[in-house]
């Protein structure tokens, strides 16, 4: 099953329940009433849901790449933490422009799981360079003690590239630079 279909499956059944509208008195189940159906006892996703659905739906759909990196960039503007799974699985797009549109999305969230994300993608031995080091940029705005750690550990990793290393001693030099002052 595809991991859209998971994600939209997983959306509805966990939607809140919609209460009453105000005004109008809640139904009450006597015994002689039927037993309602499973559609009518669903519950309906706001239209958060809806919006993140939609979202998720055209970052998959096979499209121009313009039109697939715009999609995903607009998943992180919804600001919705559950898009960060899906945006995970997007890293691995055959196409360039869509990975590193998908680092931006992920960096735009200060989640654990956007850290973890962009952590795994430094950490990683296929991943090309120029993706382990937009993420090491997308780290510096986590701003947790987890997330500079994964930046210093990157600088003195052997396993990485000189490349890779160097550019997360400039990240780490970032993070210990004194604010600048007006």
């Amino acid at each position: 099953m595809s991991p859209l279909l998971v994600a939209g499956l997983l959306l509805v059944a966990a939607a809140p329940a919609r209460t009453p509208a105000a005004g109008r008195p809640a139904p009450t189940a006597t015994k002689a009433a039927p037993e309602p159906s499973s559609a009518a006892s669903a519950p309906v996703p706001s239209a958060d849901d809806t919006a993140l659905l939609r979202a998720l739906l055209w970052a998959a759909r096979p499209a121009p790449e313009e039109v697939r990196a715009i999609a995903v960039e607009d998943l992180a503007l919804l600001g919705d933490p559950r898009a960060l799974d899906s945006l995970a699985t997007h890293l691995w797009d055959p196409n360039p422009r869509t990975q590193q549109a998908v680092l931006r999305a992920v960096a735009l969230f200060q989640h654990p799981r956007a850290e973890e994300i962009l952590g795994n993608v430094v950490r990683h031995p296929r991943m090309p360079d120029a993706l382990k080091i937009q993420a090491l940029n997308g780290l510096v705005f986590q701003r947790t003690s987890s997330a500079r750690r994964t930046v210093q550990d990157a600088a003195a990793d052997s396993r990485l590239t000189s490349v890779v290393q160097n550019a997360a001693r400039a990240v780490a030099a970032q993070w210990d630079a004194p604010p600048a002052s007006r």
